[in-house]
């Protein structure tokens, strides 16, 4: 039976550790105070976190928490650079690959680029076809 009750515990702990891990952040900005972004993976989710804190400090309760719902700014994509395709083994697929990467180098976004690339990607291989 005691085997039982050590598990729980541990189990109890481990709950509400991860449930103040995860509140941390948020209680760091509800208090007005800038985050340390040093430890984030994301820095630039950080960064615009913080940049929402000082936008919403002077608001309260319900304004405050509609004020911090706002999307994050995401961080400034580069698109890939072409590939040199005299060295490539399928010079067919390279060559359709650096023109999908041309007529997709005006989108913001890394999800946009991935997905007009596949579009045209697929487009080439249609008209193959």
């Amino acid at each position: 039976m005691k085997p039982c009750l050590s598990v729980l515990f541990a189990c109890v702990f481990a709950a509400t550790l991860a449930t103040a891990i995860t509140t941390l952040p948020a209680a760091a900005a509800e208090s007005g105070n800038p985050i340390d972004c040093a430890k984030w993976k994301d820095k630039a989710r950080c960064e615009a976190l913080n940049k929402d804190v000082q936008v919403c400090k002077d608001k309260t309760d319900d304004e405050w928490r509609a004020c911090m719902r706002l999307p994050a700014a995401t961080a400034k994509f580069t698109p890939p650079k072409q590939r040199d395709c005299g060295t490539a083994r399928n010079k067919a697929r390279c060559e359709a690959h650096n023109s999908a990467l041309e007529a997709c180098k005006d989108k913001g976004t890394r999800p946009e680029h991935r997905k007009c690339t596949s579009e045209q990607l697929q487009e080439q291989a249609s008209k193959k076809s």
